[in-house]
């Protein structure tokens, strides 16, 4: 089980709980129960996918009362395909007597690729067209971030979110390397709007 720290922090708006898990193995549960005001969480991923400039180091997910944010930090994100292409998809769990996610967002990680939302049915299936409801994502080559953004109503306005992140690195095609924040279909604890 991973180290936790846990630590309050006072918000003009709300109050919130930021976790931190460190894990030390891959495959190991990143959290358990977290508190049912809490609207945030901010998770470290180890070092697991060192072949991968796109190794993910730190997840960051905030349900407010319009959007579900999640912020995936990795290792060295790069405005260039050349050092190897790169994509990303965080999974929405909306509904939990449901197997799997409801939603993904998928986009690529390097400058002038294309993102989208579709409904999804388990980790791999998709259903519909993308959907054209409210929803960006940034890429911040300084800070190695991805920062993606979903309007509550576009994931039918959930009670609870959470969220499971996988970046795969295509550099060389024959051995793509995949990683998640923490094992593979994890989510994040789930949480209600803050």
């Amino acid at each position: 089980m991973p180290a936790l720290t846990a630590r309050l922090r006072n918000r003009p708006a709300a109050r919130r709980w930021l976790l931190t898990a460190a894990t030390g193995a891959l495959g190991a549960t990143l959290l358990t129960a977290v508190p049912a005001h809490a609207d945030g969480v901010r998770l470290t991923d180890p070092a697991d996918a060192t072949a991968s400039l796109a190794d993910v180091r730190e997840v960051t997910l905030r349900h407010t009362a319009r959007r579900v944010v999640v912020v995936v930090r990795v290792t060295d994100l790069r405005r260039s395909a050349r050092s190897g292409p790169a994509g990303a998809a965080v999974f929405y769990d909306t509904n939990r007597s449901v197997a799997g996610p409801e939603w993904r967002l998928t986009t690529g990680l390097h400058d002038g690729t294309d993102y989208q939302l579709v409904r999804s049915r388990g980790w791999n299936g998709t259903v519909g067209e993308p959907s054209s409801c409210g929803y960006r994502v940034r890429l911040d080559y300084a800070a190695d971030t991805m920062t993606s953004w979903v309007a509550r109503r576009c994931l039918g306005n959930p009670p609870r979110v959470r969220v499971g992140v996988h970046v795969v690195d295509q550099h060389d095609p024959s051995h793509p390397v995949e990683d998640w924040l923490g094992a593979a279909r994890s989510w994040t604890p789930a949480f209600a709007p803050g």
